[in-house]
């Protein structure tokens, strides 16, 4: 007994020697736990706050500035466009520059004063049906709020004779997804995630399974030039790569009924581009790790995990902390995540999906880059 003691704690003391000297069991076991802590107590969050507004205020009144005033004061708006133009409101809804618009009439004031009522129109980008749905809830709540304080307030300079009718009627109006089918929310912002995380553990074993195979010499011993080998490489899994594009946008449209109102040569070209980020990514730890295993599981974390809670898929990034926000500036799926969407539900083109477009084409060279120069020959 004494002896299986000690010889089970000889292999516990090599064990710990071997983790104290593997910086990759020491990142499994302490770095991964704090930053998956972090990340989901940051990013996931259903307190929905600091809406993008956009607001348009025909009136210009003291009555239409209070009205905006009780936005902006709720702290769950947050103002980040006005204009005299309902067309700017449009163009800003269809590029996902602002998720509601608050339009007031220009007989806002006159019509409270003379008819006792008036209404104001709300617009919401039903696209993200959970933001549309609490936006619409904020809104209302706030309209009513504003209407009751002008009740109470003309109930007081008459004497006390209460009216009962309400002065203010919010009219909501629910673009690109009237229903709000949840449907349309999500799987557009699947392929995303989808094609994330499948495309990065095509890759992920290519150069880490050559080296498990034994086979690394033979690359290492042939006339391609260790570029051409990458490219080689990434030329087979990009067709299957579109071929998972195709299937996916097949079923959503087909199976479970989601509009596609866009141009498929834009789904198909800006594809193309998010998936340089994740085959390159795929090939950036294939080539650093040691084993197909940790390659893979390397790469399922750096992309599932980011792909669906720091991209937008489910949770505003508006409403996530600011230094949670610059960190997923470096998630792929947060820019090709804005153009399935727009694609699919809004039907607009390149003239509105031009920023996410080029932000992801950036990262997207920047990380094939570090894929492609990450393999060198040599065994």
């Amino acid at each position: 007994m004494t002896r299986s003691r000690s010889r089970t704690m000889a292999i516990l003391r090599k064990e710990f020697i071997h983790i104290r000297r593997d910086p990759r069991s020491l990142l499994i076991a302490v770095i991964m736990p704090v930053a998956l802590l972090f990340i989901y107590g940051y990013g996931v969050s259903s307190d929905i706050t600091d809406i993008r507004l956009g607001v348009v205020d025909w009136s210009r009144t003291r009555e239409s500035r209070e009205l905006i005033s009780a936005f902006t004061s709720s702290g769950y708006f947050a103002v980040v466009l006005r204009s005299d133009r309902y067309a700017d409101m449009e163009r800003a809804l269809d590029a996902g520059d602002i998720r509601a618009a608050l339009v007031v009439p220009a007989a806002y004031a006159a019509d409270i004063t003379r008819k006792g009522a008036s209404s104001v129109q709300i617009l919401l980008d039903g696209s993200d049906p959970n933001t549309a749905t609490v936006a619409a809830g904020y809104a209302e709540g706030i309209v009513g709020n504003r209407s009751a304080i002008i009740v109470r307030e003309r109930t007081l300079r008459s004497g006390g004779a209460r009216r009962s009718r309400a002065a203010l009627t919010p009219e909501v109006r629910v673009w690109y997804n009237e229903d709000l089918r949840s449907a349309n929310f999500i799987v557009p912002g699947l392929i995303a995630v989808i094609l994330a995380m499948t495309s990065a553990l095509l890759t992920s074993g290519t150069i880490a399974g050559e080296r498990e195979r034994g086979t690394i010499e033979q690359l290492a011993a042939s006339p391609a030039s260790a570029r051409e080998i990458m490219l080689g490489k990434i030329a087979a899994y990009v067709t299957l790569a579109f071929a998972d594009v195709v299937l996916v946008v097949l079923v959503g449209r087909l199976w479970f009924g989601v509009p596609f109102r866009g141009s498929p040569l834009l789904l198909v070209l800006s594809s193309g581009v998010f998936l340089m980020a994740a085959l390159g990514l795929g090939l950036l730890f294939s080539a650093r790790m040691p084993t197909q295993q940790t390659a893979i599981v390397a790469a399922l974390m750096t992309t599932m995990v980011p792909s669906i809670l720091l991209s937008g898929f489910f949770f505003p990034i508006s409403s996530m902390p600011k230094v949670v926000q610059v960190i997923t500036t470096v998630v792929p799926a947060r820019y090709f995540m804005v153009i399935t969407r727009g694609i699919f539900l809004k039907g607009i083109g390149l003239a509105e999906l031009w920023p996410p477009i080029l932000s992801l084409a950036a990262l997207s060279v920047v990380i094939m880059a570090a894929g492609i120069s990450s393999f060198k020959k040599r065994v």
